[in-house]
Formats: C-alpha cells, structure tokens, sequence
C-alpha cells in the first residue's frame, strides 16, 4: 500500500518544519509550500489525500484556497492551522473539516490527520 499524501501550507519555516518532520516520521509523504499560491499550484499537479492551511499566508490565505480546492473536491479532508481561535467557527463553515489552533504541542494534530486518513 502506498504512501498517504499530504499538502501541507505554511508560511512560518518553523511551522513548517516541525509539522512535516512529525508527519513523515508517522508514516506519511508530505509536501510543504510557504504560501497559498504555491498550494493551489502544488494540488493541481498532484494527487493529495489531505490538505492542512494555515489561515494567514502570502498571495492567497488559508479560507481562499480551501475555497479553490472544494471546486475540485467536496470530498479531500481540508485542515486549517491558524493561530487565532476565535476564527474556528468561521473556518469549518467556510469548508474547512477541522481547525488546528497554535501552538502545536505534542501529537494531538498528528492524531487528527490520521483519523482522517
């Protein structure tokens, strides 16, 4: 069986980091892009099993590219990351499956990507 694959959007290098080596390392193939422009790029020339955006990125932010992506799927998992946890609601009406709030700590959001995958 193959790889799942994940895309994952974020501006942050840290961030960034720290998220994909936590995917790879729990069995995933992740690609990673630094803003919204490059995520629709990246999803329009592969095939993903799951996308997690950050809310507030360059050139396109986390709600528009969702909003992109659903045109092409209702059905692939979408994840925002944002910092702001007041935005939750916001963000799960406008197309987002769940919402990440940061700082990430331990593995709680490994755990939500995988019972999505």
């Amino acid at each position: 069986m193959s790889k799942k694959r994940v895309l994952y959007a974020e501006d942050d290098l840290a961030n960034r980091r720290l998220l994909q080596i936590k995917l790879e390392r729990a069995g995933f193939e992740c690609d990673v892009v630094e803003n919204g422009s490059l995520a629709l790029q990246m999803y329009a020339d592969n095939k993903y099993d799951l996308v997690v955006l950050d809310q507030y990125m360059p050139e396109l932010d986390g709600e528009e590219v969702a909003a992109e992506i659903r045109t092409f799927s209702a059905d692939i998992p979408l994840i925002a990351i944002t910092s702001d946890d007041t935005l939750r609601t916001h963000l799960l009406k406008r197309g987002f499956n769940e919402v990440i709030v940061k700082p990430l700590r331990g593995d709680e959001a490994i755990d939500l990507i995988k019972s999505y995958l």
